[in-house]
């Protein structure tokens, strides 16, 4: 399959163009202070395609900048998992406090795969730092499908709507994150995808996740208005409440 030039220059500059609008929209919004990891992520990205755009293609700087650039993305998307968690149990202590232990543990799985990669004897120096990105990257994608499921998990049983940014960011991430794995699987394993294909597909699946964040931090939050006050009988509530303070101090 020959990928045009033309959809390749559109699916870069699509992305590019809605993550920096949106982080104009986080600033105005003051969102930037509520989820300052994705805004971080959402501001990296476009950072690092632009520079990319000035550096010659295949060069020494050209790699560093696109692999370190990406390791960065990775790690901010675990954070960005643990930021869009933490929002959405935020009101349920007993979900905190689980929360807590499972990031725990997660820590501590990371660290042993960590340890059992790096004490391996296959590859060396700038082969074994690739070798890590790629490997955290994919289980960064894997945590991001579990995130999506978990969200709507959330949504049913705890009577969250879908509305709230915390489900954007997690939507666009999830749909991402599961169509790279299928197609990397297509690839990697079934052998049905050439590599330019698979790398054209992939940036379809993210420019999806932005369109999803586009649309959930670019529509309009509708404010409901009251058009008047329930009545109550306040000077009823007064004389309870002072008679039962009367009752207390007479104790």
């Amino acid at each position: 399959m020959k990928i045009p030039q033309l959809a390749t220059t559109v699916l870069w500059l699509v992305p590019l163009a809605l993550q920096c609008a949106i982080v104009v929209v986080m600033c105005y919004r003051g969102l930037a202070q509520r989820f300052p990891v994705f805004f971080a992520y959402t501001l990296l990205l476009p950072a690092r395609d632009l520079s990319l755009f000035f550096l010659t293609y295949r060069s020494p700087v050209y790699s560093r900048v696109y692999w370190w650039g990406d390791a960065g993305a990775v790690l901010l998307t675990l954070g960005v998992i643990a930021e869009t968690i933490w929002h959405l149990i935020r009101p349920y202590p007993f979900l905190r406090a689980a929360f807590r232990l499972f990031w725990l543990v997660g820590v501590v799985a990371a660290v042993a795969a960590l340890a059992m990669l790096f004490s391996n004897n296959g590859a060396s120096g700038a082969d074994r730092v690739l070798e890590w990105i790629i490997l955290t990257e994919r289980s960064a994608r894997f945590l991001q499908v579990c995130l999506l499921i978990a969200v709507v998990f959330l949504i049913s049983r705890l009577g969250l709507t879908w509305h709230d940014y915390s489900v954007g960011i997690a939507a666009g991430f999830g749909t991402y994150a599961a169509l790279d794995l299928a197609l990397l699987e297509l690839r990697a394993h079934i052998h049905v995808l050439s590599d330019a294909t698979f790398v054209f597909l992939t940036s379809v699946a993210y420019n999806l996740a932005v369109v999803i964040w586009t649309f959930y931090f670019f529509r309009k939050r509708s404010v409901k208005l009251i058009e008047r006050l329930p009545v109550h009988d306040l000077a009823s509530w007064n004389d309870t409440l002072t008679e039962h303070v009367d009752k207390w101090y007479q104790h």
